[in-house]
């Protein structure tokens, strides 16, 4: 792991206020978008970007989160991202990233699993050796980053409906997986998430969801006051598309 740590490709980000919540911390949702955005980046900086996936008609989709929150980062403060590529194998691609402050803190660390997929034909297609070597890595390089499951509610005793917007929509042509996360928060009642704060982000993306379909988003609550866990199942139009688990402190 020391020998990926050297390959991490790393970042600074500010913190803005249109970021943050009443508490003047950065929101989960943000977070994941701060992480995504890097792992965009870094394949930029290694010449396979957004470019090379439209002339080449292929894309990285996020399959799995597992997010582990140690601290939040406040208004106008500085964090810094690192991430690196750890693995690939068939058609996945495992990427570790971690969050720091400006005193090196560990914020939050993240183990993410992507897909490799032909953009025209919509399937999994594995990963070739000219990706595996631009991001610095070789093909006997299969180790699996180890991820947590999300568990499904077992009830819906919470419930609330979305219409996808265009909004919505990202450069695979899709809903972007952090409106997932979302709606799944949105769930929720508002007195139950501005008391809490979440600590680990358990998320399983199982089906696309385009534009126009009806979203339902479903929820149950457990635990106790050391640590509850709300599990949520986001269906579209007759398809189950997503499974989040959120732990709470």
């Amino acid at each position: 792991m020391d020998s990926l740590k050297k390959m991490a490709y790393s970042r600074t980000y500010d913190i803005p206020y249109f970021l943050i919540d009443k508490n003047r911390k950065l929101r989960i949702t943000a977070l994941m978008q701060f992480l995504e955005d890097m792992a965009i980046r870094h394949s930029e900086a290694c010449g396979v970007g957004l470019d090379y996936y439209e002339e080449n008609g292929v894309a990285w989709v996020l399959a799995k989160w597992d997010i582990e929150i140690f601290s939040y980062p406040g208004f106008n403060r500085q964090i810094t991202i690192s991430t690196v590529p750890t693995s690939f194998r068939s058609f996945f691609g495992f990427r570790m990233l971690e969050v720091r402050d400006q005193a090196g803190e560990l914020l939050a660390r993240a183990h993410t699993l992507w897909v490799f997929v032909d953009t025209r034909r919509k399937k999994p297609i594995p990963v070739t050796r000219e990706l595996i070597h631009a991001y610095g890595l070789t093909p006997d390089q299969k180790k699996p980053l180890p991820m947590e499951a999300p568990s499904a509610p077992e009830s819906d005793e919470l419930q609330a409906r979305f219409q996808i917007r265009p909004g919505d929509i990202d450069t695979n042509g899709h809903v972007n997986n952090i409106r997932f996360v979302e709606w799944a928060l949105d769930t929720l009642p508002v007195d139950f998430t501005e008391k809490r704060s979440v600590n680990r982000v358990l998320v399983d993306y199982r089906k696309e969801l385009t534009y126009g379909e009806p979203v339902t988003a479903t929820a149950d609550i457990s635990g106790n006051e050391d640590e509850i866990v709300t599990r949520h199942r986001i269906t579209g139009r007759e398809k189950d598309a997503s499974v989040i688990t959120f732990r709470w402190k």
